[in-house]
């Protein structure tokens, strides 16, 4: 190494800071990837998951905010661009992952910014709707799964959520 001319002051210095970013990135809990998967998760976080086994994946929530709704309680656990929810109380068990980051993608590239009509081509079997703007993959029979992309007034996907149909 030392008789290498290439390996200059400039150049080891550049090595170091490579070998520190992963440190400097786990602070920013980067996701540990960057799919969309329908019916199953997104980011790295699955359907049924605990709360221990999402914070395993994703570090500690920006938020953390709980919710009552008539299908009961909820715990709703936030990072930029991704939001958990779980059934409250002990034991309880993710039902919903919502994404809003451009950056998690399906395979097939649908996510957020995807057009109406980019959503339909890469998603032939997606049931589409006018009011509310939505397409969604699976059928919203209760026990089932499902994946909806939420469009805003231009026509662009604005959320990508997968979740479990409860009612």
């Amino acid at each position: 190494m030392g008789d290498d001319p290439r390996m200059t002051t400039r150049g080891l210095a550049l090595i170091a800071a490579a070998s520190l970013a992963p440190a400097a990135g786990a602070m920013a809990t980067p996701l540990p990837d960057h799919l969309i998967r329908p019916g199953v998760g997104a980011g790295g976080v699955r359907l049924g998951m605990s709360e221990g086994q999402v914070l395993k994946v994703l570090g500690q929530p920006d938020k953390r905010v709980p919710r009552q709704t008539e299908l009961g309680a909820f715990i709703d656990l936030a990072w930029p661009g991704i939001t958990v929810s779980r059934w409250d109380g002990a034991g309880g068990r993710v039902v919903n992952i919502a994404i809003t980051d451009r950056g998690i993608r399906m395979r097939n590239g649908v996510g957020v910014g995807s057009t109406r009509t980019a959503v339909t081509k890469a998603l032939p079997g997606a049931d589409c709707d006018e009011s509310p703007r939505l397409c969604m993959v699976g059928e919203a029979i209760p026990g089932n799964t499902v994946t909806t992309m939420r469009f805003g007034r231009t026509n662009r996907v604005t959320e990508v959520s997968v979740g479990r149909v409860i009612d």
